[in-house]
C-alpha cells in the first residue's frame, strides 16, 4: 500500500472517529494522515508549500489539546 494512500485510510477513520468517538482522536488521526501525505514530497516542495501543510498539523494538534478532557 503506498504511504498517500494510507494517508487516505487514516483521515476517512479520523473522520468516522472525530464524528462517533472522539473529536480530540479524530483530529489527531487526521494531522498523522496529513504528515503521512507531505512526507514523500517535503524535499521537492517551495518554502511556502511547506509551511502550510504544517500549519495544519500544529493547528490539528492544537485543538486537540485544547478540547476538554470528559
Amino acid at each position: 500500500m503506498k504511504i498517500k494512500q494510507l494517508s487516505y485510510l487514516i483521515s476517512a477513520v479520523g473522520v468516522l472517529v472525530g464524528i462517533l468517538v472522539s473529536v480530540r482522536m479524530g483530529a489527531l488521526a487526521i494531522a498523522v494522515a496529513l504528515g503521512f501525505f507531505v512526507a514523500p514530497d517535503i524535499r521537492g516542495m517551495r518554502t511556502i508549500e511547506k509551511i502550510i501543510p504544517v500549519a495544519l498539523i500544529v493547528a490539528l494538534i492544537t485543538i486537540a489539546l485544547a478540547l476538554p478532557r470528559r
